[in-house]
Order: structure tokens, then C-alpha cells, then sequence
């Protein structure tokens, strides 16, 4: 740690020197959030978290139907059921609510955890091309011009390298493929 902050220190002191020259900006800009929504990769791991979506939304289903019945039944108090026995039921069904609750919870957040490692995986890549892209172009400063977290309001057609990114993490990463954390352990 302390030889980090003598470098640190030494940079700083070399910076601040009269005869320090700034190297030139060469600038790259890209559209990054356009290349992850338009790339091969982006449209697989949401093509999953679509089909996924809807198995879960069919289980949801299934169980609130199993709930529904469960809570008609015990509004239909059968004859001769004890207040004990009824009690019983009652608590049991609160029990089973919890139990599938829980399992809504845990397959969103096992979704949510897949849709993020997928993400992840494209950024990844992603970031390898745009440091080769840079070296290769000798670009040393790339700005995101994407909505809403773009920092640029205009840019030179020959500098945009979002179309190349884009093409290059088509051929580098086709795919991803979403699994359970569990699984990438």
C-alpha cells in the first residue's frame, strides 16, 4: 500500500511540474447501452428471462389457485369440525401462504440474479472489445453517448465506434446462457 502511495505521490508531483505534458485526447464514442439492448447476447438473455417469466407466472397461478381453494374450503366450516380442528386448518393453510410465498420470493430473486450474470457476462465482454478497439485505433478517452447517461450532445461520425462494438460482441459473445447461481458455483 505504501508503494502505491508513493506513486501516486511521485505522479502527482510530476503532473504539477511546469513541463508536464497532457497527451492529446483521442476520442472514441459509443451508444453502450444500444450495443447491449441490439447484441446477440442481449437478445438471448432476455428471450430467457421471457421464458422464464412466464413459467414462473403459470406456477404463480397454480399456486394462488391451490390457496383459493384452501381458503374456500375453510369458509365452508365442514359439520362436526371441533373449533380446535378448524383452528388447525386455519393454521395450517397461514402456514402453506408463507410456504408459497416464500417460493415467489425466492424465484424472483434467483430471476433477478440470472438476469444479472447475464448482464454481466455482455459488460464483460463488452469492455475487453472497447480496451482492444482503443488500442488497436490508439484511443485514449471513449464517452457513452447513450440515453439518459450520455455525456455527449454530438460527435463526429469517424469517432462513433458503437456499430464495430456492436459487431465485434456479436462474434465474441453470440449468446448467453442464464442458469441458477447454485450451478456456476
Amino acid at each position: 500500500m505504501a508503494a502505491v502511495n508513493d506513486v501516486s505521490a511521485q505522479q502527482a508531483a510530476d503532473d504539477k511540474k511546469p513541463d508536464a505534458v497532457l497527451p492529446q485526447a483521442v476520442v472514441g464514442v459509443i451508444d453502450f447501452q444500444r450495443v447491449v439492448k441490439e447484441s446477440s447476447a442481449g437478445r438471448s438473455v432476455r428471450d430467457q428471462m421471457d421464458t422464464r417469466r412466464s413459467k414462473l407466472q403459470k406456477e404463480i397461478r397454480s399456486i394462488r389457485q391451490e390457496l383459493e381453494t384452501t381458503r374456500s374450503g375453510l369458509s365452508k366450516r365442514e359439520p362436526g369440525l371441533s373449533e380446535s380442528e378448524f383452528s388447525a386448518k386455519r393454521q395450517a393453510m397461514r402456514k402453506r401462504v408463507g410456504e408459497l410465498q416464500g417460493i415467489v420470493q425466492s424465484r424472483k430473486r434467483e430471476m433477478d440474479a440470472m438476469f444479472n450474470y447475464g448482464m454481466g457476462q455482455i459488460d464483460i465482454a463488452l469492455i475487453a472489445i472497447l480496451k482492444e478497439l482503443a488500442e488497436e485505433r490508439g484511443i485514449n478517452l471513449i464517452l457513452n453517448a447513450g440515453r439518459g447517461r450520455g455525456l455527449v450532445l454530438f460527435a463526429e461520425k469517424r469517432i462513433v465506434i458503437t456499430d464495430e462494438a456492436l459487431r465485434r460482441l456479436n462474434a465474441r459473445l453470440p449468446t448467453v446462457e442464464l442458469t441458477a447461481a447454485e450451478s456456476r458455483k
